[in-house]
């Protein structure tokens, strides 16, 4: 009688010990929704914007970009223009400041494509609505303006753009680079700065002046 007795005083201080242990686990595993902080989330106010950049950079596409980025910005990203964009007309029609705006298209010229000489290549431009002051005539006509020229000389330090690129073996991207590198004082610096190879400079050495 006295074992049965002791069995069932055992099995309730055991059952007491569970159960005690059981409400220490229970805010631990069952703890009420309302007491767990919530995730706070904060938002800059920024919006991303998106634009294709194309044409002579190095790593054309599609980016996001956040608002208010420049085209500088994308071209960056973009892996900067490559050794064949053409020089002398980013330098006239690309503001690298401009402010972009959602879905924008941005193109670089290639040199080859000669788009500085003949605007109306029939390429879409970067700004379509752009229409450069600088469009000078076809091979011909420039080949027209030299001989016109005569024997007259073109003083490379305040000569326009088309009076440059009318001399032999010029053509539009050594007449940007010799208008973006003045002035010069002489030959020697002339020949340096400009980046002329020695067999244009032999064309024209008679016909400038500095």
């Amino acid at each position: 009688m006295l074992p049965n007795r002791a069995a069932i005083i055992l099995s309730v201080a055991l059952a007491f010990v569970a159960g005690y242990f059981i409400s220490q686990l229970y805010p631990v595993f069952y703890s009420d929704k309302s007491s767990v902080a919530p995730i706070e989330t904060t938002c800059d106010g920024t919006v991303d914007i998106s634009v294709e950049i194309s044409g002579a950079v190095s790593n054309p596409g599609v980016y996001n970009l956040k608002e208010g980025s420049r085209i500088i910005d994308a071209l960056k990203i973009a892996g900067d223009f490559t050794s064949d964009y053409d020089y002398y007309w980013v330098s006239k029609n690309i503001n690298l400041s401009q402010i972009l705006k959602d879905e924008q298209k941005i193109f670089i010229p290639f040199e080859a494509l000669g788009y500085s000489v003949n605007p109306g290549s029939g390429y879409q431009e970067i700004f379509p609505s752009l229409q450069p002051s600088f469009v000078t005539e076809s091979s011909g006509s420039s080949a027209a303006a030299t001989g016109s020229q005569g024997a007259g000389t073109v003083n490379v330090n305040t000569a326009t753009f088309d009076e440059l690129d009318a001399l032999p073996g010029i053509g539009a991207t050594y007449a940007g680079k010799i208008v973006a590198n003045r002035p010069y004082s002489g030959v020697e610096e002339f020949k340096e700065k400009s980046g002329l190879t020695n067999s244009v400079y032999e064309k024209i050495k008679d016909l400038i002046t500095y």
